[in-house]
């Protein structure tokens, strides 16, 4: 994979008619591949310094398999949600069931998970056990009870948003890590979207259109 981002950089150089500055050639003569990355490590466009990540980086993270859901599909890389999640194994808290936490609350106490609020589907639709399992925190599960990991929740969202999921697994939806050269690497439902809020909010563009405000 090195070797191809290597190459791909050699290809974008020649296009771009990059060369090296004057004492950066090697006593023999030819460019060392570490100038070559040096050179664009660093790229202005339009006054601002775009900082290029790692090649390495998908040798850095922690990857898991996805679940084969169609047959001849193609197999792929996903991020380790479970090493992400800061509060995970949930049993670390959730020790009694459901009903014994709550039960054992004082009035006016604050309930847990305050802060997350479901913007996904209406009450009659969906709640927290919609998803998570009240008998086991641990796992989420699918709308006839069977039991999925944290990692695997695209088999969770797939249930209602199957053409999504189905683009997905060829590709067409959700963000690649890492570039397109094999292994593939690519973000779950999760990765992009707040699960219990899953529409992207109104937000300014990254890079302001200076001409608008003349």
């Amino acid at each position: 994979m090195k070797q191809l981002a290597v190459l791909g950089i050699l290809a974008v150089l020649i296009v771009l008619g990059v060369k090296c500055a004057p004492g950066q050639h090697d006593e023999g003569g030819h460019n060392g591949s570490h100038h070559l990355l040096e050179q664009l490590k660093y790229i202005s466009v339009d006054s601002l310094n775009y900082e290029f990540s790692r090649f390495d980086q998908v040798d850095k993270e922690k990857l898991v398999q996805i679940h084969q859901l169609v047959e001849g599909a193609e197999q792929f890389l996903i991020p380790d949600r479970m090493a992400e999640m800061k509060s995970y194994p949930c049993s670390n808290c959730h020790s009694k069931s459901l009903e014994a936490l709550q039960a054992g609350k004082a009035p006016g106490e604050k309930k847990s998970h305050w802060d997350i609020e479901i913007v996904h589907a209406k009450t009659v639709t969906m709640q927290c056990t919609t998803c998570h399992d009240p008998k086991n925190f641990n796992l989420l599960h699918s709308l006839t009870g069977a039991p999925i990991e944290f990692n695997h929740s695209y088999e969770l969202c797939g249930q209602c948003h199957s053409t999504q999921q189905k683009d997905w697994l060829g590709g067409a939806h959700g963000k690649q890590v890492g570039g397109w050269a094999p292994p593939r690497v690519s973000q779950t439902c999760t990765g992009c979207h707040n699960p219990h809020k899953p529409a992207f909010e109104k937000r300014l563009p990254a890079r302001l259109n200076t001409e608008w405000l003349k």
